[in-house]
Formats: structure tokens, C-alpha cells, sequence
């Protein structure tokens, strides 16, 4: 049986493989601070991005997007201070 571990696992690895056929250029992946983690980071031309990967079986309980709610939103807000540091 897969765990949501596994699941989430391959999830960024496919999302990783994607934005790297469209020219993505990974610099990290699952940067963590005490209160927070950045799954991808990298490169698209100019532009640093911070990527949060959400795999959801089904949206019986909202999509991928509704998913990160306002908290959520600001431990990635200051996680990527801290990178930027």
C-alpha cells in the first residue's frame, strides 16, 4: 500500500520533471525551516520561484488551490524570506 508520504513524494517528482522539460532550472527541493517547507525551488529565466505541490486524489473536499489556506500561505511567505536571506 502507498502512503501519503509516497504519494506526495511522487507528486513532486513529476512536478520537478515537468517544469524541467519547460526550462525550469532547479535549484532546491524541500527546503525546511523549523516552521516551514518549500518544496521546489528554481529559476524560470529572470525569475525565482517557489513552487508548493499539492496532490489531490479527488476534489470531494476542494481542489489543490483551496488547500492552502491563509496560515499556510504564510509559513511559505516566510520560508521564502529566509531562502531569500
Amino acid at each position: 500500500m502507498i502512503t501519503s508520504q509516497q504519494r506526495g513524494q511522487a507528486a513532486e517528482d513529476s512536478a520537478c520533471e515537468y517544469l524541467q522539460a519547460q526550462g525550469f532550472r532547479l535549484l532546491t527541493r524541500n527546503y525546511r525551516l523549523r516552521g516551514g517547507e518549500i518544496d521546489i525551488i528554481g529559476r524560470d529565466d529572470e525569475y525565482l520561484v517557489f513552487v508548493e505541490v499539492r496532490y489531490r486524489h479527488s476534489e470531494q473536499f476542494g481542489g489543490a488551490l483551496q488547500s492552502i489556506d491563509f496560515r499556510k500561505q504564510q509559513r511559505i511567505i516566510r520560508t521564502a524570506q529566509h531562502y531569500l536571506m
